[in-house]
């Protein structure tokens, strides 16, 4: 059952049960190269849904629980809400996107809003009705609530009833009377607040009743899935999850959803510290963190925002949750997390028209003319994230790495001479066994 504290925390943090059908990778290695997108190529990921970007992925996050953050917003009422640019200063990028918890017939932190908005963020709701669908009406509440949205002049994604193909919400029990809500709540919104995108959220688990709950792409701005690596399920250590990886547990609800809308990861955390095991887990969580960030530009495009749960719930809910999921308390993972975010490719607004794109990740072809300084990166999987990966040209080697976040490198195609020439990426597993690899032809041009 779900359960209160200072606002509504993801019941996952306390159910986090094994996946019922999460896609699991087979051994991959594949080298991509940093270009920048042609038009078409920015177009074929663009479903111009509102706040979409054309490019790129907007970063966000969950920041009232970070019990390394000490510099509350000073806003009457509860709950209490962070200051992000204390958070932004640890983490070394601003963050696009800040979200909160809100039960359903709640009266709205107006001022949080109000102050989010003026400081260029997008603010993210999870609005839950955790007393029944039945509460929800158009009624003088949610129409106040729209015209609040309204008024208060802030880019707004409101997330409702999210998780409901979980048997943990209170509101997955009739899949139909949820369609209905859910398409009253979208009717009402772009009604009285347009300023509001609408977010089907469900969990990345289970799959077999996922559809039934989907309102219908009229009735949907952004889709979002919640997803969350813990070494542990249920906090026994007779459900080990180190082997599961995020991009395979995102992967069924990409395939089905991403031609639709634009994708929202809403909610993302990995564990480094498991009440059940009582030691730390830092690179456990770094690799994670990095298996995500690294496999968006890659291999899911159309995924255009993120939000990190950057919480302890060990503190603030140490009866009822399992995981320290906070980026800040560990230096290992802070410094992980740090680089994944620096790329280019997360965004801290709505990027500017007059910017120019920047270099993304594209596969690496036979035949590719590269010259001067060029940047690698790679997939790989071993099919487990403890690995290896290995660059080589022409059977030399010129790079190494053993974690996500450090996966890319730079070469001076000048170095060798021009003409064809062999590049390849090896994988392998923790025992030093190779598990894939892919071989690229290159041709190195001089520059004039």
């Amino acid at each position: 059952m779900r359960y209160s504290c200072l606002i509504m925390l993801p019941i996952l943090l306390l159910i986090q049960s094994a996946p019922c059908s999460a896609d699991v990778a087979k051994p991959q290695a594949m080298l991509f190269i940093y270009k920048v997108p042609s038009r078409k190529q920015l177009a074929h990921n663009d479903t111009h849904a509102l706040y979409e970007p054309e490019y790129g992925c907007y970063l966000g996050a969950f920041i009232d629980f970070d019990p390394t953050l000490h510099n509350p917003v000073p806003l009457p009422g509860r709950p209490i809400h962070q200051n992000p640019a204390a958070f932004e200063k640890k983490v070394g990028k601003p963050h696009a996107i800040y979200f909160f918890y809100m039960g359903y017939g709640q009266p709205l932190p107006y001022a949080w809003i109000r102050q989010l908005g003026e400081e260029g963020k997008f603010v993210h709701i999870a609005l839950e009705p955790n007393d029944g669908l039945d509460k929800v009406r158009d009624d003088a509440y949610l129409r106040r609530l729209a015209c609040q949205f309204r008024a208060s002049g802030a880019h707004i994604f409101l997330r409702f009833a999210s998780e409901m193909n979980g048997d943990w919400t209170p509101y997955h029990k009739d899949p139909e009377l949820y369609r209905q809500k859910f398409r009253l709540v979208y009717r009402i919104m772009h009604h009285l607040a347009p300023n509001v995108a609408l977010v089907w959220c469900p969990y990345f688990s289970p799959t077999r009743n996922m559809a039934d709950y989907y309102p219908g792409d009229k009735y949907t701005d952004w889709v979002g899935v919640n997803i969350y690596s813990v070494p542990y399920h249920n906090n026994h250590l007779s459900e080990p999850a180190a082997e599961e990886r995020p991009a395979d547990l995102l992967s069924f609800f990409y395939r089905h959803y991403a031609s639709r809308k634009p994708i929202m990861i809403c909610e993302f955390g990995a564990s480094h510290y498991s009440l059940c095991a009582g030691a730390d887990r830092s690179r456990f969580a770094a690799r994670k963190i990095g298996d995500m960030y690294e496999a968006l530009p890659k291999l899911f495009p159309r995924v255009k925002a993120i939000n990190y749960f950057d919480s302890n719930t060990l503190v603030f809910a140490p009866n009822q949750a399992y995981n320290d999921y906070c980026v800040t308390d560990s230096d290992s993972v802070l410094s992980a997390y740090r680089y994944l975010i620096s790329s280019p490719y997360f965004l801290s607004s709505i990027p500017e028209s007059s910017v120019a794109v920047p270099p993304i990740p594209e596969p690496l072809l036979n035949g590719e003319r590269i010259s001067g300084i060029v940047h690698f990166t790679c997939w790989a999987s071993a099919p487990s994230d403890r690995l290896k990966v290995i660059y080589k040209v022409d059977g030399t080697v010129i790079y190494q790495a053993q974690t996500p976040d450090k996966w890319s490198c730079f070469w001076n195609a000048s170095s060798v001479r021009a003409g064809k020439h062999l590049v390849t990426l090896e994988v392998f597993d923790q025992n030093g066994k190779l598990k894939a690899e892919q071989k690229r032809s290159v041709i190195i041009v001089r520059r004039n």
